[in-house]
């Protein structure tokens, strides 16, 4: 019975040797899930997992942390598949808005990050129609910003689309405007879903400003 045992650990433990310090096991193929905008090749050489290295020695959590750090990807997520195999999962950023300052633009994705920047005059047209943000203190550990931003990406495409601008002093106060210079008064980024369903049905009335900040009470006028 032990002789048993023991040619039994004797197997596992060379199995496990086999797989962690030989080729058999090791990484021959990689594959990336959720990439559009970022290449392949940028993803490929953050990893930086050669090829052949055993996926038993490939830390899943640090190269999912160095894919991360690229500026337009907001989280990465790797997986061994045996017995040959990583696949890369990530998601990209969302450009929601862009701040103006002085000769620059900054791109803020939905949680307030600022993650790409360009020169005024070299702002590709793809950014171009994203709507310009103005608050005191723009960024991602800013109340204010978090919450324009949630409120701001939360939008259906029949409102985004007409976004011009979001102005926000304080987390509660925040205000849209739409082509046609109309102002929205939304409040605070709560009941956004609710808000924009009344926005949508005040918005076949003709008017410079539409108050949703409470939709069970919209106004305009």
């Amino acid at each position: 019975m032990l002789l048993g045992v023991g040619a039994v650990v004797v197997i596992v433990v060379g199995l496990v040797l086999v797989a962690f310090f030989t080729p058999l096991m090791s990484v021959r193929n990689t594959t990336i899930d959720g990439a559009k905008g970022v290449q392949s090749g940028e993803i490929l050489h953050a990893a930086d997992v050669p090829s052949g290295t055993p996926l038993l020695r490939v830390d899943t959590r640090v190269v999912a942390q160095r894919v991360a750090a690229i500026a337009s990807i907001e989280s990465a997520r790797v997986q061994r598949e045996y017995p040959s195999s990583l696949r890369i999962t990530v998601v990209e950023r969302r450009p929601t808005a862009r701040v103006v300052d002085s000769d620059k633009v900054h791109i803020l994705d939905r949680t307030g990050v600022s993650y790409l920047t360009y020169a005024t005059k070299g702002l590709p047209g793809e950014f171009a129609a994203l709507p310009v943000f103005t608050t005191p203190n723009p960024g991602p550990s800013d109340p204010t910003t978090v919450a324009a931003m949630k409120a701001t990406a939360g939008l259906p495409a029949e409102i985004s689309e007409q976004l011009v601008a979001v102005d926000a002093s304080s987390p509660v106060d925040i205000e849209f405007t739409l082509k046609g210079n109309r102002k929205v008064v939304w409040g605070d980024s709560a009941r956004g879903d609710e808000k924009a369903r009344t926005l949508g049905y005040l918005l076949s009335r003709k008017a410079s400003e539409y108050n949703v900040s409470s939709p069970d009470f919209p106004a305009y006028k």
